[in-house]
């Protein structure tokens, strides 16, 4: 591969083509989190990108306020189960291109993702949630890695301000660590957040390869709501040989602010997670692992029975 171009079988790509992002964002009744922080996510598109908000069938006013924002023009095609409007942001000299896509029903994550990275303009998508404000020059720090043939994602440096003791205290997230232990799949943050390979990229803030994730079929269904799917995703894409990056530059502050907890409650997504984290499990561990997470089964209902009364897990 020559250092500024990518070959395919149809022939010869220009990079600067070839390196346009698709940043996509899921929002549900998420109007007053676009509202504050779709102005960083803007300052950091360049010409060529474009802006992919999937509205997940709010009942607030965000459909509302986008249209006046964008001056959005709803698709003369029609579909079944979901809107498309489409609009300009005019920056400096250019204008990026802006899809707001609006389901019918409510699809929670997962789902919702998948629709917008198929409906995506580029070849690379930017996944970051609602509550994430990007820096203005993230994008610029990961297209490199993209050069390479074998890379499906990057995933972001997540700066956390959070109170602790009465002290305001900064934590770091987006490089990640899976191993398996006692019959399940465990995961954790990094113990340090140098640039290089990660377990998986976080689904709230990172850049993926758009040909790859399709050929994946993108995040399973079956972790709805929400949950494990980056991390399954992540795990699928690294068994076809492709490589999931960290890269401590690409900065993103997030201010968790998620939706999930207000629809289903703190102590059912705690539930929705243990209960994800049995279905990855059991859909990617080996022979003698799957083993290992029956023999250890008594354990595992134990502690969470112990942890938490919500749910019965094994």
């Amino acid at each position: 591969m020559a250092d500024d171009r990518q070959i395919t079988r149809s022939g010869v790509i220009n990079d600067e083509d070839q390196l346009s992002v698709s940043v996509v964002i899921p929002s549900f009744n998420g109007h007053k989190l676009l509202n504050k922080n779709l102005s960083s996510v803007l300052l950091a598109l360049r010409e060529r990108d474009e802006l992919i908000i999937i509205d997940d069938a709010s009942t607030d006013k965000t459909l509302e306020c986008l249209i006046k924002k964008f001056n959005l023009n709803l698709l003369d095609k029609q579909f079944s189960d979901f809107e498309i409007y489409k609009g300009k942001y005019k920056k400096h000299n250019s204008q990026i291109q802006i899809q707001v896509i609006v389901n019918n029903i409510n699809l929670r994550f997962a789902a919702s993702v998948n629709r917008a990275v198929k409906l995506a303009q580029n070849p690379i998508i930017f996944l970051i949630n609602n509550d994430v404000l990007p820096n203005k020059d993230v994008i610029g720090q990961v297209m490199f890695y993209f050069k390479k043939p074998d890379t499906f994602a990057v995933g972001c440096l997540e700066s956390e301000t959070i109170d602790e003791n009465s002290k305001k205290k900064t934590v770091k997230g987006g490089k990640n660590k899976l191993w398996f232990e006692r019959g399940m799949f465990i995961h954790s943050r990094a113990d340090q957040f140098t640039s290089g390979l990660t377990a998986w990229a976080s689904g709230g803030s990172a850049f993926f390869s758009k040909e790859k994730w399709l050929k994946l079929r993108g995040f399973d269904l079956i972790y709805y709501p929400a949950y494990w799917e980056d991390i399954d995703l992540s795990f699928r894409a690294k068994k076809h040989g492709w490589k999931v990056y960290f890269e401590e530059k690409a900065v993103v502050k997030h201010n968790h602010e998620s939706t999930h907890s207000v629809v289903f409650g703190i102590k059912k997504m705690e539930c929705i997670s243990w209960k994800n984290a049995i279905k990855f499990t059991l859909k990617n561990s080996n022979f003698w692992q799957k083993i290992a997470f029956f023999i250890w089964r008594p354990y595992w209902w134990w502690k969470r029975s112990v942890g938490q009364s919500c749910c019965h897990l094994i």
